[in-house]
């Protein structure tokens, strides 16, 4: 199994996290661990929505996974947690470097290199392929999110060691209330930003459609302006009706663009209020042709883990669990972690992917 969405402020241990913490001496509200640990457990009770389960979990744990010997531990942690609860075989790892310089004290350099350091440590030890995908936000200005993009380029050329393939893609990610990509010179300033790393090589993601304040305009308009190789999400594809359906399906099944879902994240921030909405999407997916995988965006916040992602999904989808067999392969095919990343086009076998391992 591959987990292609999964964001480093979301996947720490909190055990791991405290420890940083305190060896750091970093000043919060917390005196103890259970109450930091009881801190970092999502409930789907408690939160209001993804911007409430963005702004109240990412911002503590971003905080202390700012320093490079913060994030090599965290990078590691990730990946070794992740095989131990669900014989991963590979690990896309995301995050945002400029939330982590702690306002200049660090460089975006430090943090990537020591980042990828963690995760070569992480795939020598337990023979995981692994790569970085860096976050642009919402969130942040347009500068820092070039200041990103260019990072990203520069530290492409590093290359792979045993199987640690550094970083391999771009994203976009944060609130969605915003509507930032129903502005014209922001969505345009993205849009460039995506070309640019596109023909450096990188592969590309972004999240879009996953609540309805961006619903299937959004996910219309990113389509059509970013054009990235897959979609973080996408469930309010599910929302589109008439003409909009068809032209969004048309364009996902004509660009072979994966749909990376994260069935557990979605029922916790009240993107959807019932599996069984996921259910039909996937059918949807699968009567479409248009290729799909499961992830877990944020394991330790949800208690969740990779192999629970799909046994959930299997039990919803009952006699019809067998469509989820697809995923692995589509996980193998769409993953950035290889060289001369291209989109697999339509009538392409889905080869399992060659580890340098």
């Amino acid at each position: 199994m591959r987990d292609l969405h999964i964001h480093l402020g979301g996947a720490v241990p909190s055990s791991v996290l405290w420890e940083i913490l305190c060896d750091n001496g970093l000043q919060t509200e917390f005196k103890h661990f259970d109450e930091f640990h009881s801190s970092l457990t999502a409930d789907p009770h408690d939160i209001r929505s993804l911007d409430d389960f963005l702004g109240r979990y990412f911002g503590l744990t971003e905080r202390i996974q700012s320093s490079p010997a913060a994030a090599s531990m965290s990078a590691y942690q990730l990946v070794a947690k992740a095989y131990r609860r669900a014989r991963i075989e590979g690990v896309e790892l995301r995050y945002n470097p400029v939330k982590r310089v702690r306002e200049g004290l660090h460089t975006l350099e430090a943090i990537i290199l020591a980042t990828l350091q963690g995760l070569e440590r992480a795939s020598m030890h337990y023979k995981v392929n692994t790569g970085v995908i860096l976050s642009l936000g919402r969130d942040i200005s347009l500068e820092a999110n070039w200041t990103i993009t260019e990072a990203a380029i520069a530290w492409r050329s590093r290359g792979s060691l045993h199987g640690a393939f550094g970083v391999v893609g771009l994203d976009m990610a944060g609130p969605e209330s915003g509507r930032k990509e129903f502005l014209e010179p922001w969505l345009n300033e993205i849009a460039a930003m995506y070309q640019k790393a596109r023909q450096a090589g990188l592969g590309t993601t972004y999240h879009i459609g996953e609540t309805d304040l961006t619903g299937p305009d959004g996910i219309e308009r990113v389509l059509d302006r970013v054009q990235p190789d897959r979609i973080g999400h996408g469930i309010q594809l599910r929302t589109a009706e008439g003409a909009q359906l068809d032209r969004l399906l048309g364009i996902l099944k004509e660009r072979r663009i994966l749909l990376e879902l994260c069935p557990t994240v979605n029922m916790v921030t009240h993107s959807i209020e019932s599996l069984d909405e996921l259910v039909d999407l996937v059918i949807m997916l699968d009567e479409q042709d248009i290729p799909f995988c499961l992830n877990t965006d944020a394991p330790y916040l949800l208690h969740t883990n990779l192999q629970k992602e799909y046994d959930i999904m299997a039990e919803k989808l009952g006699s019809r669990a067998a469509l989820l067999d697809q995923c692995h392969e589509h996980a193998k095919a769409y993953s950035f972690m290889k060289t001369g990343w291209k989109t697999p086009t339509k009538g392409t076998p889905l080869h399992p992917f060659q580890s340098n391992l």
